[in-house]
């Protein structure tokens, strides 16, 4: 008994596969999701530096924000079930121009601010605020844009 296709059915098994999406709804909601928690958390980490100075302040931080990248990462691999198109490109671009702004425009005025007065939680929430802008967009993108 032989156990190879025919090209008909080699040719019904290749239309099956080719009419199934690989693109959900939901993964793109957990990837979109994911980068928005990066880029929160990141623009958040970097805009608290100068606020909380002490290194014991500074080591808690540290271990939250590691912490909260650790258990996204983790649960976005655990989750997702396929990796939508393009996903990948948008949330490093947005999480790098997080950063970018972030070293750019956020710090330097948090630090010309902090030489007349303490930075304040608002000042710092407000940073992080423009900071996660571009992760933001990119999650935006990453959910709602072209397929």
């Amino acid at each position: 008994m032989s156990h190879h296709l025919t090209p008909e059915q080699a040719r019904e098994q290749l239309a099956t596969v080719q009419a199934r999406t690989l693109d959900t709804s939901r993964d793109r909601t957990i990837h979109a999701r994911a980068t928005a928690v990066f880029g929160v958390v990141t623009a958040l980490y970097m805009a608290s530096q100068n606020i909380l100075a002490d290194w014991i302040s500074h080591s808690v931080r540290t271990a939250v924000f590691a912490a909260v990248w650790l258990v996204t990462v983790w649960w976005i691999e655990r989750v997702a079930r396929t990796v939508p198109r393009r996903a990948k490109v948008w949330s490093r671009a947005g999480i790098v121009a997080s950063f970018v702004l972030t070293l750019t425009v956020v710090l330097p005025w948090l630090n010309l601010s902090a030489q007349t007065a303490p930075n304040t939680w608002p000042m710092v929430a407000a940073g992080a605020a423009l900071a996660a802008v571009p992760a933001l967009a990119a999650a935006a993108v990453i959910r709602w844009g072209a397929r």
